[in-house]
């Protein structure tokens, strides 16, 4: 008499094509979690590059420039928000379904995603779960999933991708930080430079003023010997006339 051991059906890995990628069942290893989020990130990508094309033919029918305000004026510009809402709604349903089956590849229950919306420690997780490394066998969410040829290609590439990414951004960031610390010693030499101008200017424009203060001296001692001798001129026709 033989006896079937129950749990030996969720021990055995499903097919693949009976494991829906995008359902919150089931695991994701490493790779097959990031090659997943690849395909998905070029999936959103593609669904905003039509969502923004319709919306600029929106815009351009109204006649109104780029506005996007207008594009409640507009039947195609209101089909064109609700089709924009719909791909950010899908693809963030998509992204926490991908979270929650890396998670249970961890032994870790689902609601573990909720620590994305938590700001500095999102990114200390999603550093976890993409290096973290799953559980060997069967654990409390099933048998471990095989890593398909493509998923293994994808998530290296995109694993190369992202490390670039990280390397050339913060390389950026660092050279944009360099720049500000130098920028003001810069400034401090321009102004250092500027004074040193002022200054060598400035005494020639003190000898200039005091030549000008002379000559103002001297045109009015002028006028007043001229007066002087009026008024001497005046006086000694006075007596004349009298006599």
């Amino acid at each position: 008499m033989t006896f079937e051991n129950p749990l030996a059906q969720q021990n055995t890995p499903l097919p693949f094509k009976q494991d829906n990628p995008f359902s919150p069942k089931g695991r994701f290893g490493r790779l097959s979690y990031i090659a997943w989020l690849f395909i998905t990130s070029m999936l959103y990508s593609c669904a905003l590059f039509i969502v923004f094309g319709v919306a600029a033919v929106a815009l351009l029918k109204s006649g109104a420039g780029f506005d996007p305000t207008l594009l409640m004026t507009t039947g195609l510009g209101i089909f064109t928000i609700i089709l924009f809402i719909a791909v950010i709604i899908i693809f963030t349903v998509v992204s926490v379904c991908l979270c929650i089956r890396r998670l249970h590849d961890l032994n870790k229950s689902g609601w573990l995603w909720l620590l994305f919306l938590i700001p500095i420690v999102n990114i200390i997780f999603g550093i976890y779960i993409f290096v973290a490394k799953g559980t060997d066998g069967p654990n409390n969410y099933g048998p471990k999933r095989p890593t398909e040829q493509t998923e293994k290609l994808l998530g290296i590439v995109y694993s190369v991708f992202l490390a670039i990414f990280i390397v050339a951004y913060g390389g950026i960031i660092a050279w944009a930080y360099s720049m500000q610390g130098q920028l003001p010693y810069s400034q401090m030499q321009s102004y250092e430079h500027d004074m040193e101008e002022m200054s060598e200017a400035s005494p020639v424009q003190s000898e200039e003023i005091p030549a000008e203060a002379n000559t103002e001296e001297t045109t009015q001692e002028e006028h007043a010997t001229e007066e002087s001798h009026d008024t001497v001129e005046i006086n000694t026709e006075r007596p004349a006339t009298a006599q």
